[in-house]
C-alpha cells in the first residue's frame, strides 16, 4: 500500500499550502517594521487591499477613514501604501518629509551600471549637484 494515495494528494498540498499561508502571514504581521505604520484594514495573503478599493477609490478611502482614521496603511499585492485623507495631516506630512518624498528610485539597472553617479536624471533634488 502506497503512503499516500492519489485521493490523498490533493487535500494534503491544500492543507499544508494553508498551512503556509497562514504562518507566513502571522509572522509579517508580528514583524517589527509593522509596528511603525498606521493602522489600516486587514488584508488578503496575495492581493492585499485591492479588493477594498473599488470603482470610485476616492469614496472607499472616505469610507474607510472613517474606521481608520485620516492615516492609514494599505496594500496594494506587494506595495505599502498610506493614504492621508484630511488635508490637515497632508499639509503636515508634506510640510516634514517633503525631501523624502520628492526624491525617486532609480531602478537597480542604473547602479548596476554606476549611471547614478553621472546623470542628471537620477540626482535627488535636494543635492549640491
Amino acid at each position: 500500500m502506497e503512503i499516500f494515495s492519489e485521493k490523498l494528494l490533493l487535500p494534503i498540498c491544500f492543507i499544508l499550502s494553508c498551512f503556509f499561508i497562514f504562518t507566513t502571514a502571522r509572522f509579517r504581521r508580528s514583524s517589527p517594521r509593522s509596528a511603525t505604520l498606521p493602522p489600516g484594514p486587514p488584508r488578503l495573503p496575495i492581493i492585499g487591499n485591492i479588493h477594498q478599493v473599488g470603482k470610485l477609490p476616492h469614496r472607499s478611502f472616505a469610507d474607510l477613514s472613517k474606521t481608520y482614521g485620516p492615516i492609514m496603511h494599505l496594500k496594494f499585492g506587494r506595495l505599502n501604501t498610506v493614504i492621508i485623507t484630511s488635508p490637515g495631516a497632508a499639509r503636515e506630512v508634506l510640510r516634514t518629509h517633503d525631501q523624502t518624498l520628492s526624491g525617486r528610485k532609480s531602478p537597480n539597472a542604473v547602479w548596476s551600471i554606476s549611471h547614478h553617479k553621472v546623470s542628471v536624471a537620477w540626482i535627488h533634488p535636494s543635492s549640491a549637484r
